[in-house]
């Protein structure tokens, strides 16, 4: 066997291993896959023969399904430790892809990363879709997609929520559901061609339109990864955009939306009703399915009183909290629950107008209808009416939606899914990712259902992360504990923490497999979990 970085014909061992990877996926090429012969990295000299493997990589031969467009050697700030970055792209569309493959203490695992909004970007070298620390500690090779197309750099935000690019329809299918199917082959073959193997132990991460991912590699591509981790995941898609437009619509027809003084009593009046409800007035509502708040008690003459609301202002919270439902049931949406009215972590993030006037749930479902249902730039959203497109929303909805609540295939090959979401988010319904973790229940039954998944909810959390609840916990090291020990995080004694930006940690509370949520013990510091228990009522 040679030793990493040996020469041959011109070029190192290591390059010519990786383009062989990157050339053959099976039905596509016409190449024979070449065994790879590096060694996993042990540091040493071996580190630095990957190195230079990546410094002297080659232009991609003909004929393969996919082109390299970039390797080269980058130890971001973020990480602190060196990877050997490639990006590459398939041939027959927008799909790019990039690998982050550590030169040195490589774990053997692989760590995909789901991307978010309507994607068109890579994983960068801030990492900032990277929510486990263990990803960048434990040395995992990371991957990541553009979901089908790159967005121009000059794109001003506006722009971007047209999602102008679902016109091509080859870039619309990858980002609907298949961007990440059709990277995973190849991003395997680089891995092995890197290391001379390839990884022990497969698993995926994503929030938001990057939980929706998850979500649906775990219903439609069991066999893909050995766990997965859905962060507010956005499964129930079509409905979610249609819920955007259900808010936006009466906001923009009656000009509903609160100004900061009515928030801020909104705000004030659901906290007093449900805050205490966990045992503990402070500001978080750990039970925001139990509120039973009544926005028709806030009710006035006036769109102006900073403490009451008008008729059409108490329709719009009802709106923005209640059930919405087409065709008999065939698109729906639970509401978003109480709580962060007047928070930029919570409704203010997505549902209060901000960019220009505009909301950023009325941005995303302008741009859902535009692109995706009328499939017209030019088309009148002011005058969109659901019910009449009934028929398109439900065909879109089988390609895009990952609401199959049958996990059977995943259970029966070990693989683990754990469901994670903010009680704050505007975008992502918690009750939305609760309705789905029940029906998989009902569907598998407890036993099954409790070897395959867990869903945690986070108090006081908006979307991914953010809020005032502790918003961070580091799942995949939960995750790789349960694929690889067979102890799930529920049984790991995990918390929850908030840092402030000197990364200190200013609270915690314990993570609690739901239905439990953290409830006070009624003495101790309110800052730290162990002054909490997970309750079940």
């Amino acid at each position: 066997m040679r030793w990493a970085g040996q020469k041959e014909w011109g070029f190192s061992t290591g390059a010519r291993t990786i383009l062989a990877a990157a050339c053959c996926y099976v039905s596509l090429v016409g190449c024979a896959p070449e065994r790879a012969v590096l060694a996993a990295p042990a540091g040493g000299e071996s580190g630095a023969g990957l190195a230079e493997a990546c410094q002297t990589l080659l232009p991609q031969s003909p004929g393969s399904a996919v082109s390299l467009v970039e390797a080269r050697l980058v130890t971001p700030s973020a990480a602190g430790r060196e990877y050997c970055k490639i990006t590459a792209a398939r041939i027959d569309s927008g799909l790019k892809f990039n690998v982050w493959l550590p030169t040195r203490d490589w774990n053997s695992k692989l760590a995909f990363i789901g991307g978010g909004g309507f994607d068109g970007v890579l994983l960068d070298e801030k990492f900032e879709l990277v929510f486990s620390p263990s990803v960048l500690d434990d040395g995992y090779a990371i991957a990541s997609t553009n979901g089908g197309y790159d967005k121009p750099a000059s794109l001003n935000p506006l722009t971007y929520f047209k999602a102008e690019f679902a016109a091509d329809p080859e870039a619309r299918a990858d980002f609907m559901y298949r961007s990440e199917q059709r990277a995973l082959p190849h991003i395997k073959q680089l891995v092995e061609g890197f290391y001379g193997s390839g990884p022990r132990f497969s698993y995926f991460e994503g929030c938001s339109m990057g939980g929706h991912d998850a979500l649906l590699l775990a219903q439609r591509e069991p066999e893909a990864f050995d766990g997965i981790i859905a962060r507010a995941p956005a499964g129930n898609v079509v409905g979610l955009f249609m819920q955007f437009n259900r808010i936006a619509a009466h906001m923009r027809n009656t000009d509903s939306a609160l100004n900061t003084d009515q928030q801020a009593h909104l705000a004030r009046a659901v906290l007093a009703r449900c805050d205490a409800m966990d045992g503990l007035a402070d500001g978080i509502i750990a039970r925001p399915e139990a509120c039973d708040f009544e926005p028709a008690s806030l009710a006035c003459g006036s769109s102006s009183h900073p403490h009451c609301l008008a008729p059409e202002q108490v329709a719009l919270v009802e709106h923005i909290t209640t059930p919405m439902a087409l065709g008999a049931e065939a698109i729906v949406h639970p509401g978003f629950h109480f709580g962060g009215e007047d928070l930029t972590a919570g409704w203010g993030q997505y549902i209060w107008p901000g960019l220009l006037g505009y909301t950023v749930q009325g941005l995303f479902s302008d741009g859902f209808i535009r692109s995706f249902v009328a499939q017209d730039q030019n088309f009148d959203t002011a005058s969109w009416e659901p019910e009449r497109w009934l028929d398109q929303l439900q065909e879109i909805a089988g390609q895009f939606n990952a609401t199959d609540p049958d996990l059977g295939a995943l259970h029966d090959r070990g693989a683990k899914l754990i469901l994670w979401n903010g009680t704050l988010d505007s975008s992502v319904s918690p009750r939305d990712t609760v309705n789905y973790y029940r029906a998989v229940v009902e569907t598998m039954g407890v036993e099954r259902a409790d070897e395959t998944l867990e869903l945690f909810l986070a108090p006081g959390v908006g979307h991914c992360r953010g809020g005032p609840g502790p918003d961070r916990v580091d799942l995949m090291e939960a995750l790789s504990m349960w694929v690889e020990q067979d102890t799930p995080p529920s049984r790991q004694a995990r918390v929850l923490t908030r840092r402030d930006e000197a990364g200190e940690i200013q609270a915690t509370l314990p993570l609690c497999k739901f239905p439990a949520y953290p409830r006070y013990r009624g003495e101790g510091d309110p800052a730290l979990a162990g002054s909490y228990s997970c309750h079940e009522d």
